[in-house]
């Protein structure tokens, strides 16, 4: 991927989080409850979506863990914020839990895929 690509990537991601974020709660419920899943979308969506941004920005960006966990901090207060806004939802401190959940596993996955790599380069 491109780091061109990737930044546009990115952008999509982080709009998909923004819309996902100001959806009233009766459309999201009934997207939920079309879908009959086990879960909440929301949380899975979240987790997804930064895991995503996470693995994006740790693979293709070149970003450092501890630059990608800051602003998946900042972008996590700043969407539970936006729920202030949007009718019907409520910023709670486990959305940012799991958003930070996401990330961590996003930059994970380009730790563990390294050191794959890594042992298969051994002679």
């Amino acid at each position: 991927m491109t780091y061109r690509l990737a930044w546009r990537l990115q952008l999509v991601l982080l709009l998909l989080l923004l819309i996902g974020t100001q959806m009233p709660n009766d459309w999201r419920a009934g997207i939920e409850g079309s879908l009959h899943l086990p879960w909440g979308i929301s949380s899975a969506a979240h987790l997804v979506l930064f895991a995503s941004m996470a693995w994006v920005a740790s693979k293709h960006l070149a970003w450092p863990a501890p630059r990608i966990l800051l602003v998946a901090l900042a972008l996590a207060l700043m969407t539970e914020g936006l729920q202030f806004f949007a009718i019907d939802r409520h910023a709670r401190l486990l959305d940012v839990g799991i958003d930070l959940a996401g990330a961590g596993l996003g930059i994970g996955v380009v730790w563990v895929a390294a050191q794959w790599a890594r042992l298969g380069d051994r002679p």
